[in-house]
């Protein structure tokens, strides 16, 4: 289980010496760059990640200061076919507790540390489902010392050589230099103090967090009232764990980070008590320049440029500038703003093309959109290519896989459609809806008993009910069974169904890029 912690030490020994450099202060210091990492904005939330491998195939894995560990997701175990066991361990974050699992992988590699066969821990409860494989976690991170550039997308790793506790922040004679602080956890990822309204505030930098937020009970030390005209809701928060909590966005007088200040500085609040009091989340890394300096046990950073905190209640520049150089990803996330109307004025006309224009680029979320209304404009052919390259990607999209068998059946391919239709079915380990409605399209379940399913939730009854008589209808019409539809149309009319002509349920269609995702270790831990 400890393959993955020790994947950088053999780089730190093996790998050429890209570039070092003496400092000003003392010539015999040398602060050698021993490896480099790219970085892209991925997923709807685009969060930070770099490019690894598990198994010879590439995996998105985001890079997360703030997780207790290096983890995969489902979404990799599933879309390898990896078989899970219960290590009777959890993990405790924002969404409460979550099991972890195992599982062995024949290889895994992050960027040029690569590892042989292996077990892996395996976490599989988050608030949305993460597009990401794996997490990058502190102890793999930080094992060196780690500089964090998003201007240029890229981490480095450093060895000094001779440099004791010299200044380190090379780029600039100026940067602010915080001390690590002493903290009753254990961890991985240090600890420092940060001043908010003249309160002493424990601080993390956690790259997993896409805001920088302080916990509730700090922000009222630093003397937040709930009832403030300047506390604004904004909706929940989501990491490891199913439950979500409550999210607001304040504006704080005097934020201090070491000799930096920021006034008047927008920062989210959230319900919730970890081992940190602030974490500053990716917004604060497009702004600064950071190294972690482990060797010295110190934080070196500096202010860039842009906003210093960024709470994504306004459409920022830089999610524009990435959707405008091609990246997927920013385009989908563009699409779902304008399609909802958030941040941007709604617009469904230019949300299609950034959608299309993720689609071609080979957004997963944007081939399963795009796929969907292919399919609801008779272009089965082109639905299916669509489809099948989003849940390649996507494997756990139920609804998708639904799609996927209709186009698949009116493309004359009914034998293909049920054998992807069942193994997608296999991969629904945890019966997520619409798992009633799969089993019917199977044979699994008649009629009567995909509705009972239907019924059993009382708060989404009704809706799943709509969703079941609507999915019922799509499978009779592609078996060519058109005798079976006026009755399915009375049965809409009579549970006051909207939208009859919207096609199956869309349970897991993109959702505007979550505002509040934390890290998977956020002031959590293994228990």
């Amino acid at each position: 289980m400890n393959a993955y912690r020790h994947l950088l030490c053999s780089v730190l020994l093996a790998s050429p010496l890209f570039s070092s450099f003496a400092t000003a202060a003392e010539p015999g210091c040398k602060y050698v760059e021993v490896a480099r990492l790219p970085l892209r904005y991925a997923g709807i939330g685009l969060d930070i990640t770099t490019e690894g491998s598990i198994n010879g195939t590439a995996a998105t894995m985001i890079v997360d200061t703030g997780s207790f560990q290096t983890l995969l997701t489902r979404t990799a175990t599933e879309r390898r076919k990896l078989a899970l066991r219960n290590t009777g361990e959890s993990a405790y974050g924002i969404g409460g507790n979550a099991w972890i699992y195992q599982t062995r992988v024949d290889e895994f590699s992050i960027g040029p540390a690569k590892s042989g066969r292996t077990w892996l821990r395996v976490l599989t409860e988050f608030g949305t489902r993460p597009h990401y494989e794996a997490l990058v976690g502190a102890p793999f991170l930080l094992q060196s010392d780690l500089e964090i550039s998003l201007a240029t997308k890229e981490l480095k790793f450093f060895r000094p050589k001779n440099c004791g506790d010299h200044f380190l922040g090379y780029w600039d004679q100026n940067a602010v230099v915080l001390p690590f602080d002493k903290h009753m956890h254990a961890a991985a990822n240090p600890h420092f103090t940060v001043v908010v309204n003249g309160v002493k505030l424990d601080a993390i930098i956690d790259s997993g967090a896409s805001t920088s937020f302080v916990t509730l009970n700090a922000a009222r030390r630093a003397g937040l009232a709930l009832d403030a005209p300047e506390l604004v809701r904004a909706g929940e928060a989501t990491g490891v764990g199913t439950r979500k909590v409550a999210r607001w966005r304040t504006t704080f007088k005097r934020f201090e980070i070491g000799d930096e200040v920021v006034h008047n500085a927008e920062v989210g609040v959230l319900d919730y008590e970890g081992t940190a009091e602030v974490l500053l989340g990716a917004d604060f890394l497009r702004a600064h320049r950071v190294l972690f300096a482990m060797s010295q046990e110190k934080i070196y950073l500096s202010y860039i440029g842009g906003e210093p905190f960024g709470q994504r209640h306004t459409l920022e520049p830089w999610i524009q500038a990435e959707a405008e150089a091609g990246n997927a990803d920013a385009q989908m996330a563009l699409a779902t703003y304008y399609m909802a109307g958030k941040l941007v004025p709604r617009d469904p006309a230019l949300a299609a093309q950034w959608a299309e224009k993720a689609a071609r680029a080979g957004n997963a979320e944007a081939n399963i959109l795009t796929g969907h209304k292919l399919l609801l404009e008779s272009k089965y052919g082109e639905a299916v290519t669509r489809l099948r390259a989003g849940l390649d990607k996507l494997p756990t999209h139920h609804a998708a896989a639904l799609d996927l068998y209709l186009a698949r059946v009116r493309s004359g391919q009914a034998e293909l459609a049920r054998t992807e239709l069942a193994d997608a079915r296999l991969a629904n380990r945890d019966n997520e809806w619409p798992a009633p409605i799969t089993d019917f399209y199977l044979g699994k379940l008649n009629a009567a008993q995909v509705l009972a399913a239907a019924a059993k939730d009382a708060k989404l009854s009704r809706d799943r009910s709509c969703q079941t008589v609507q999915a019922m209808g799509q499978w009779h019409s592609a078996h060519g069974d058109q005798a079976a539809l006026p009755a399915l149309a009375e049965q809409r009319t009579s549970l006051g169904c909207l939208n009859a002509a919207a096609g199956l349920p869309r349970p897991q269609s993109p959702q505007p890029p979550p505002q509040g995702r934390v890290s998977a270790g956020a002031g959590g831990a293994l228990q």
